[in-house]
């Protein structure tokens, strides 16, 4: 039931960041003005397009969901830690830029578990135990 949830979760937010990226990262292009902006806007892009297509490969059930999350991942920690940095300036902390990172790559580090683990193959156990075969 617990692998069941971290699916769904994980689906969900890959889903939920990769509309979500894509429309702002499309939209917004045009605002940025300094290149770690840009880099920002661009970042904001590519995990929205890595989000959908983690999500179908982990709806499916595809291997490639797991190298798709693992660079949504590091996609989603450089934007989360930089967009505070490209944006608030000078009244921006590094505190604030490294605790929005760490966030980032704790979720996304649960969403590569996720992806690791609904893709690998069945262990004999697994297989056995499905089968509703008991001792």
């Amino acid at each position: 039931m617990g692998r069941k949830a971290a699916w769904i979760l994980s689906i969900l937010l890959l889903l939920n960041t990769g509309a979500l990226g894509v429309y702002n990262g499309t939209t917004e292009l045009s605002q940025a003005t300094t290149p770690l902006q840009r880099s920002v806007t661009g970042g904001v892009l590519i995990y929205g397009i890595l989000g959908l297509a983690g999500a179908i490969a982990l709806i499916g059930r595809r291997r490639s969901a797991v190298w798709l999350a693992s660079a949504w991942t590091a996609v989603v920690t450089y934007v989360a830690s930089t967009a505070a940095l490209a944006y608030a300036g000078a009244d921006a902390t590094v505190g604030g830029a490294v605790a929005a990172g760490v966030g980032a790559a704790v979720l996304g580090l649960g969403v590569v578990w996720c992806a690791r683990a609904v893709t690998r193959p069945a262990s004999l156990h697994d297989r056995v135990h499905a089968a509703g075969v008991t001792h």
